[in-house]
């Protein structure tokens, strides 16, 4: 288990790219924890509780992309890196070498530092990450800087946003937070949570991952002791949870 600081989201498309990146991540010695979605999360009718539980769940944003407009299948990136940098997340974009050199002279999805995917090693992606995190932006190779951001249509902002740089409240839950929260403390498996909330168990997963972050808790034994610690959960069956 890494013993970092840094929390890193990733977002990609294709699972080669994704489990490479999290391959690399695994070695990486600022990394506490990494935490992976697929940019679908991102392109449905109703993204909000992705957006939020990636906000919640990271520090560093890294975005594997193929092109650094945003365009085509990469449309969903500019709007995903403008949400998440107004609420205090760093994004780092890793595209193709040719892609970089473009980035340096035109539009190019929002971001706090540029990483070549041709040239990506594991010790230079973790410094990378590190830098990110600090405030830093990470250097681009000679002559490659950064161009600014062009004006692109932003993912709708998650359900309660912050202002610029603040982080999601914590323990504030929706009634279906504050009902998983409650059939979590009961035992129940995320198929269990899906049956009885009449939802799918991808649904039940993710808000289940998505109440751990705003308990701030790693793992479902630590948030049930929070919710009883803290009266996050009612005394009687069917009882409405508190925030």
């Amino acid at each position: 288990m890494n013993q970092g600081s840094v929390r890193v989201a990733v977002v990609a498309r294709g699972a080669v790219a994704r489990s490479g990146l999290v391959a690399v991540l695994e070695e990486a010695a600022h990394v506490k924890q990494t935490t992976v979605f697929r940019p679908e999360e991102f392109t449905t009718a109703s993204p909000e509780d992705a957006v939020q539980l990636l906000i919640l769940s990271c520090d560093v944003l890294v975005l594997w992309c193929v092109n650094g407009a945003g365009e085509g299948e990469d449309a969903w990136a500019a709007g995903l890196a403008e949400v998440v940098r107004r609420n205090g997340v760093r994004v780092l974009l890793v595209l193709p070498g040719a892609e970089v050199r473009r980035a340096a002279s035109g539009a190019v999805v929002p971001c706090d530092g540029i990483l070549d995917q041709d040239a990506l090693t594991g010790e230079g992606f973790d410094e990378a990450l590190r830098k990110a995190a600090e405030g830093i932006r990470p250097a681009v190779p000679a002559g490659r800087t950064v161009a600014a951001p062009r004006p692109s249509r932003p993912v709708p902002p998650a359900r309660g946003a912050a202002g610029p740089r603040n982080r999601f409240p914590r323990r504030q839950l929706t009634e279906r937070e504050s009902r998983v929260l409650e059939l979590l403390v009961e035992g129940l498996s995320n198929r269990q949570i899906g049956q009885a909330l009449e939802v799918s168990e991808h649904v039940a997963k993710r808000t289940v991952a998505l109440v751990l972050a705003k308990l701030d808790c790693p793992n479902r034994t630590q948030a049930a002791a929070v919710a009883l610690r803290e009266g996050l959960v009612g005394t009687g069956p069917g009882e409405a949870l508190g925030a």
